[in-house]
């Protein structure tokens, strides 16, 4: 009986320590896969900036080391594995504080493409991967010989039990369930080693994943700064979504100037709830709250009235996100999918991260292209300025002159406008001028350029027009004017009448300022002469 029980205090001891080495395999799985998940939420947030990742940072990082003073305890009994714990360990502490340094920079454009690139070729990944991997080396190669001990004594406690096959059956009974029991324990904490790696094997493709987004997305933020226009930005936009949600498709919405209906502008992926082309804001949740809006089987089925209802159903997720930015609504983002898995947790973050990117590029793509409009056209007659007219009128000479055709040039003045003005008081002046424009801008051809030149003056670019064309030009300028009539305030002015002087290139000069000299010129002989007449120079 002494040597059973002797036995099977060895046995004991034996499963203890293979156990030990199974927690102390765990520890540091999980150890390292807190800090290959820290790293990302490093990498990911010095990248785009997402408080979610800084957020998720924080939390790993005392786990991490939760982790690591656990296996330090865990190796105490041998104090040449616990000597590595303790120096990976350092490791470890270095590299926690690399990623908190990692984070707390500038986020997102070239300084945080130079960091994270400074990051890896730091290599304390590498550094800290190699102890850990000598660390499991290691421990399991004590965990082979323990096993080996294990089978050993089991062996011989298995010969105690034949030649004590005399002992009552009771007590064999109680021993052999001690040792399947002891055994099923093995059994598991093996299985639970081998689930914590696959655990692991699933998080680094995860992490690959998720990094990989994060690099399209900043490199879409990189591209959308650089857009000139919003059909490019639309067109960005939707090649992103195709590569960040190959199972989505959708529309990219844009509300007209009246931001009573909202268009398709660009379409990604193939849709699975359809959507109409136009809609109405007060169709879209989204549009209506100023937030985005989900469809599906755990975030409700309150379903936009634009989405067909019969294609939105069980196994079919819809998103809306509105395009705000600075209290302005300027569209909608919509898609659709297949699947409720936890991934459309993060298609939604993803489109919804596109939704505000792309709504700042908008209105600043809207202010650039109105400031644009205000430095070249005339605000009282929405004609081009005069600035707009001297860059132009160069260009159209350069081109002429390279193949061999005229370019022609006319001068025109509304005549006493002085006294009209007077007469009729400033607002009237201004309807006449805004009349004149209007007639100017009936009358040019698309590749014409009408402009204020100042005060009562307008001049009119004619490119690959003669001499004797420009003159039947202005005629048919001069006598539309003539024929037109002002009404101001109920009252009906006029008719106004405007004399015109023409001059063409390369006859009346190569260079825009003796083209310009040479018409006005002209137009004072115009008016010399009686005016409302054309005059050539």
């Amino acid at each position: 009986m002494s040597a059973w029980s002797w036995g099977l205090t060895e046995l004991r001891q034996g499963v203890d320590r293979v156990e030990h080495s199974y927690r102390v395999l765990v520890a540091l799985n999980t150890a390292q896969g807190h800090l290959r998940s820290a790293e990302s939420a490093a990498r990911g947030y010095r990248r785009t900036g997402a408080p979610a990742l800084y957020a998720e940072l924080r939390e790993l990082v005392p786990d991490v080391r939760e982790q690591a003073a656990q296996l330090a305890r865990l190796t105490t009994d041998n104090p040449p594995q616990n000597q590595r714990v303790l120096q990976w360990q350092e490791l470890i502490e270095y590299r926690l504080q690399e990623l908190t340094a990692l984070a707390d920079g500038e986020t997102g454009g070239a300084s945080a493409d130079a960091a994270l690139a400074g990051d890896v070729r730091a290599g304390t990944t590498a550094r800290t991967s190699e102890a850990a991997t000598r660390i499991l080396e290691v421990e399991e190669e004590l965990l082979l010989e323990r096993r080996a001990i294990i089978d050993e004594r089991t062996g011989r406690l298995t010969g105690f039990v034949v030649l004590g096959i005399v002992l009552p059956l009771v007590v064999l009974t109680l021993l052999l369930q001690g040792l399947l029991r002891e055994n099923r324990r093995s059994r598991r904490l093996e299985r639970e080693a081998r689930n914590a790696a696959l655990e692991m094997e699933a998080s680094l493709v995860e992490r690959d994943r998720v990094t990989e987004q994060h690099r399209l997305l900043g490199s879409y933020t990189g591209l959308l700064q650089s857009c000139q226009t919003l059909p490019e930005a639309f067109e960005l936009t939707t090649s992103l979504l195709q590569h960040l949600l190959p199972h989505a498709g959708g529309h990219c919405y844009a509300l007209d100037a009246s931001r009573n209906l909202a268009e398709v502008v660009a379409t990604f992926g193939t849709p699975v709830a359809a959507s109409a082309e136009v809609l109405s804001p007060d169709d879209c949740w989204a549009l209506r709250r100023g937030q985005p809006h989900r469809t599906d089987d755990r975030h409700g089925h309150v379903t936009c009235r634009h989405i067909d209802r019969p294609t939105a159903g069980s196994g079919v997720w819809t998103l809306c996100v509105p395009l705000v930015a600075q209290g302005n609504s300027l569209g909608l983002l919509h898609a659709s999918a297949l699947g409720n898995d936890g991934r459309t947790d993060n298609d939604t973050a993803l489109l919804e991260t596109v939704g505000e990117q792309l709504s700042l590029a908008m209105v600043n793509l809207q202010l650039r292209e109105s400031l644009r409009q205000q430095s070249l056209r005339d605000p009282l007659t929405g004609l081009f300025n005069r600035r707009y007219l001297e860059t132009s009128l160069e260009r159209e000479l350069a081109r002429c002159r390279r193949r061999g055709l005229p370019v022609s040039v006319l001068m025109l003045d509304v005549d006493h406008f002085k006294l009209f003005n007077d007469t009729h008081g400033h607002a009237a002046g201004d309807a006449l001028l805004q009349k004149v424009a209007g007639v100017l801008a009936s009358q040019v051809r698309q590749e014409d350029i009408a402009c204020r030149y100042g005060g009562e003056e307008f001049t009119l670019v004619l490119p690959e027009t003669d001499a004797a064309m420009a003159m039947a030009r202005a005629e048919q300028v001069r006598a539309t004017v003539a024929a037109t009539t002002i009404t101001h305030m109920g009252q009906q002015l006029g008719p106004a009448t405007v004399s015109i002087g023409v001059a063409s290139a390369p006859v009346s000069g190569n260079t825009p300022g003796e083209l310009l000299e040479a018409a006005d010129a002209a137009l004072y002989r115009a008016k010399a002469g009686g005016r409302d007449r054309v005059e050539a120079a």
